[in-house]
């Protein structure tokens, strides 16, 4: 399987829900990885230490959500992240259920 971890956009998110480790220890496991340009930047992650561990760095939010059939991500997703989530993706992120009506339908 593909697994791609976006850039998180909301303001003050230094977070990264894909690291260089955790990528090479998907890889092991059988999965490609993939992560969008500069994803890990506010992490202190470049994009050549994923490149480094063998994963793609994506040019693209929305290249990356096309390519990828599981989208690991940290903040609940945007209604732009929401209209990328077909039927055939798996999502991993915090939801917060109660206050995002929209992403839980």
């Amino acid at each position: 399987m593909k697994i791609g971890t976006p850039k998180e956009i909301e303001k003050g998110e230094n977070r990264v829900a894909m690291t260089p480790e955790s990528a090479t220890q998907l890889q092991k496991l059988g999965h490609e990885c993939l992560i969008e340009a500069g994803a890990g930047q506010n992490a202190g992650f470049a994009d050549a230490d994923y490149e480094a561990v063998g994963a793609t760095v994506v040019k693209t939010a929305a290249a990356l959500w096309k390519d990828s059939d599981i989208i690991a991500k940290v903040r609940i997703p945007t209604a732009t992240e929401l209209k990328r989530l077909t039927s055939d993706k798996t999502l991993i992120s915090f939801f917060n259920p109660a206050a995002n009506e929209e992403g839980m339908a």
